[in-house]
């Protein structure tokens, strides 16, 4: 079931045109078209996105894929900020 899921939401995903997205799961998230990695370690990992900068704070978060645009995080993802210039 989660797979569908996540299959149904990648689908979804490529079908709209958006500027970036974020997709939150259990143990990871997913960005897309995000313009650049700013910082990182074990406890935040800092995104500069289109509009914001996006902090992503937890623990033990690990960059498990990166690309030009795309980016998996996995660990335990306590707080998302968003901070507009």
């Amino acid at each position: 079931m989660v797979n569908n899921m996540l299959m149904i939401d990648n689908i979804k995903n490529y079908l709209y045109d958006k500027k970036y997205f974020v997709n939150l799961y259990d143990s990871y998230i997913h960005i897309f078209n995000f313009n650049k990695l700013l910082d990182f370690n074990h406890n935040i990992i800092t995104l500069k996105m289109p509009d914001f900068i996006l902090d992503i704070i937890g623990n033990n978060l690990t960059i498990t894929k990166m690309t030009n645009n795309e980016l998996l995080i996995k660990g335990c993802v306590n707080k998302l900020e968003f901070k507009y210039e």
